[in-house]
């Protein structure tokens, strides 16, 4: 990757529109939407098109898609392109959480390159998209540049490597000296990911050649896409921009009503006021009122 800033990776139940928006705002590369199960997507649920559903403003438009079946998993790919028109498919082939893995799903392709392959070359066929792919750096055993090699021939265009493997879920560190080596193996990029929570975090990684996704470490700071970038963002500037999300957040889930939304704030709201003193993090998740949280946000952020 050329050039510096951050990718924002997606989180779910964090990274929702409101949040990829603000993060764009801030000069995230790109945005990747949250995890939508194939399967949830063909059967017509509600949940899966709401996640589905871009935000107006984003220009990024990656939606994320995971299933075992590949011939599923293509299915839902064009559904997907045929309502939103996304620019990219990003496929997830990384996540560890046992009610994914015990489908066939997510890291379990890990497992089974050539399962993978299939789903990659599927996608493509089915909507002409790019199409990306998460992964770690195996399930139990290390496997990722067998696996990468495998999904750059199936026609991925991009890779997105969290430096672990699936069995350490997000216990110890990120191991980027093994992104490195899938970067060197393939020819398409690779984006690694993993305890990137400052800036210098970023720099170090970037000096590795590497290009730098980011989640957890832009949790209650969006900013970080411009500090990364070399942009300062003063205090006022990050109050500013924590109302902003607020007020993009209720926008976004005003159908469900204001109760309801400030309840699915909370997660951002903690940490927004992650250096707060503890009585008053205490006292702003309580609140049930949004302009009382936007004061809070106001007056705490970033301190």
């Amino acid at each position: 990757m050329d050039g510096e800033g951050a990718v924002l990776a997606p989180m779910a139940g964090f990274t929702d529109a409101a949040f990829r928006v603000v993060a764009e705002r801030f000069g995230a590369l790109w945005t990747v939407g949250e995890m939508v199960m194939a399967g949830s997507l063909l059967r017509g649920s509600a949940e899966a098109r709401a996640l589905l559903q871009p935000h107006p403003e984003e220009r990024s438009r990656v939606v994320q898609l995971a299933g075992a079946d590949p011939d599923e998993v293509a299915r839902a790919a064009a559904l997907a392109y045929g309502r939103v028109r996304p620019r990219a498919i990003d496929l997830n082939m990384g996540c560890p959480m046992p009610k994914v893995t015990v489908r066939g799903a997510g890291a379990a392709l890990l497992d089974d390159p050539e399962r993978a392959a299939r789903m990659v070359a599927g996608v493509r066929e089915a909507t002409g998209l790019p199409v990306s792919v998460k992964l770690r750096l195996g399930f139990a055993q290390v496997n990722a540049v067998e696996m990468a090699r495998r999904l750059e021939q199936a026609g991925a265009a991009l890779l997105r490597v969290h430096g672990r493997t699936a069995a350490q879920r997000y216990g110890g560190r990120a191991d980027w000296d093994r992104i490195r080596e899938v970067a060197r193996a393939v020819r398409i990029p690779v984006v690694g990911t993993g305890d990137v929570r400052t800036v210098e975090d970023y720099r170090a990684r970037r000096a590795m050649g590497l290009g730098v996704a980011v989640a957890r470490g832009a949790a209650g700071r969006p900013w970080f896409f411009a500090e990364v970038r070399g942009e300062p963002v003063p205090a006022r500037l990050r109050r500013e921009a924590a109302q902003q999300h607020l007020r993009l957040h209720l926008d976004w889930y005003a159908r469900r009503g204001e109760a309801w939304a400030l309840r699915a704030f909370r997660g951002h709201l903690k940490a927004y006021l992650g250096a707060a003193p503890a009585p008053v993090r205490a006292r702003a998740l309580a609140l049930e009122r949004a302009d009382e949280v936007a004061e809070v946000l106001g007056a705490w952020t970033g301190v």
